[in-house]
């Protein structure tokens, strides 16, 4: 097996550093970014056979409820 170069502690800590200031970067970031939230016809896995609020409403609007 062949002896690798050893990385000095300094280019180490140098890029722990640099790490740590990315993520900072990018919570602050998420956090202020708008949430995204998924609609309730997103969520299921059958979008003919959920029953919604609007799928009520129409319905009844229709005289099937």
């Amino acid at each position: 097996m062949t002896k690798r170069e050893k990385r000095p502690k300094m280019v180490f800590r140098k890029f722990l550093q640099d790490n740590q200031k990315q993520m900072t970067d990018y919570i602050a970031h998420v956090e202020a970014s708008e949430k995204y939230e998924r609609e309730p016809w997103m969520l299921g896995s059958d979008p003919e056979g959920l029953v919604t609020p609007e799928s009520i409403v129409e319905l009844n609007q229709l005289g099937d409820g």
